[in-house]
């Protein structure tokens, strides 16, 4: 009953989550299951689903990326359907900013969303 109250909880993201995940590789690790696909070399957590661009499937960057991505997940459980507002959409923007005008990836981590997800999921950068 728990999972059901908590899949409706995130609702507008789990569903999100559940279109972008279809036909792409899942990899089962110890943070749980992770969707591998062409994704623009980035990545997105909507509600249960972590959906990574395939460069991350064996790169040294797959546990911060997923680290990173579980934070934005308890993000997800704190703000139930404002999560796409609060989080889901500066941080769409901002990295779309980011590759633009080709900030750093320090920028991009900085932003209070990012930080924020850093600090819950225990990325080290």
């Amino acid at each position: 009953m728990k999972k059901v109250l908590l899949w409706l909880w995130q609702l507008p993201q789990n569903l999100a989550g559940w279109c972008i995940s279809r036909n792409a590789n899942m990899l089962q690790i110890y943070f749980g299951n992770v969707y591998f696909k062409k994704f623009y070399k980035s990545g997105v957590s909507l509600g249960s689903y972590i959906i990574l661009d395939n460069c991350y499937r064996n790169s040294t960057l797959l546990l911060n990326a997923v680290k990173h991505e579980r934070g934005h997940q308890k993000q997800s459980l704190y703000l139930g359907p404002l999560y796409l507002l609060i989080i889901g959409l500066p941080s769409f923007i901002g990295n779309i900013y980011s590759r633009i005008t080709h900030k750093s990836s320090e920028w991009y981590y900085s932003q209070p969303w990012e930080a924020w997800a850093d600090k819950l999921g225990r990325v080290e950068r």
